[in-house]
């Protein structure tokens, strides 16, 4: 049974539906439930925009790189298994810069899959520790005002999407223009290469590997989001978006309902 999804900015996606649920109302990019779209399009509307808009861009073709490339392998380790992915600085060099930066500053580590959305995305970003996200996002006031701590890292300007999304595609996610610090998404098949690509925030910075190394850690990683996915069916968990908040303030306890999320336990840079 197809249930109707729904993704701000006013984007509509049918999915499975687990048994106890009718409709789960989600919104797209990890920055985007601090900023209701105003409106919301019906599910046509909302599917052929994005995917219109998206299909422009491609067709107008992807910008050159204004940088020689530079790949760096992550290996993450997570409770549903490991797997790398490769990052190329000639895709997004501020983006990739700053996706080293936190591998190197131990972001990722006990780090929630906290918003899984088999078909569409997988979404992560959020520190276990809350004093490590405030090093690198802003925290909101009694009145929902942004709060940035004096340490925090600003958020990073815009740069344009050079490569198609599919299937492990990583992004920033964000709540429009020059909003990306530390939250990410990975694009899962089929709506996520349909419909990504055209907001602002949304430019791939690299791609988890496909399993062509049989080393141990370097399996399959489209096998382990798709365990991941799996997972997360399984359980029968809604749409945990709404927790964004609450473990930003709190850190991973917030999510003390749903046990059954996967995690990054460790993400560690093993080439460059």
């Amino acid at each position: 049974m197809l249930a109707a999804v729904l993704l701000a900015p006013g984007l509509v996606l049918p999915t499975v539906t687990r048994p106890a649920l009718s409709h789960t109302t989600i919104k797209m990019g990890q920055d985007d439930t601090r900023d209701p779209a105003p409106n919301v399009e019906s599910m046509a509307e909302s599917v052929a925009r994005r995917e219109r808009e998206t299909r422009e861009r491609e067709a107008s073709g992807f910008p050159e790189a204004i940088v020689e490339s530079k790949e760096y392998k992550v290996q993450f380790k997570t409770t549903a298994g490991s797997f790398t992915a490769t990052l190329d600085r000639a895709l997004s060099p501020n983006g990739v810069d700053r996706f080293v930066e936190l591998v190197k500053d131990g972001h990722f580590t006990d780090m929630l899959f906290y918003r899984v959305l088999p078909g569409f995305l997988i979404q992560f970003g959020i520190a276990a520790d809350p004093a490590q996200q405030r090093k690198w996002d802003y925290s909101l006031g009694p009145a929902g005002e942004k709060i940035w701590a004096p340490e925090a890292r600003p958020p990073l300007a815009d740069e344009p999407n050079r490569e198609k999304f599919r299937t492990g595609s990583i992004s920033f996610a964000g709540s429009g223009e020059n909003s990306r610090t530390c939250h990410f998404f990975i694009a899962m098949e089929p709506y996520g290469a349909k419909v990504l690509g055209a907001g602002p925030h949304e430019t791939t910075i690299g791609c988890v590997d496909e399993g062509s190394d049989t080393r141990v850690g370097l399996g399959d990683g489209l096998e382990v989001l798709d365990r991941i996915c799996r997972k997360h069916t399984h359980n029968g968990y809604p749409d945990t978006g709404s927790l964004q908040e609450e473990l930003i303030e709190y850190g991973n306890a917030a999510a003390a309902e749903y046990p059954g999320l996967d995690r990054i336990e460790c993400a560690e840079i093993i080439e460059s």
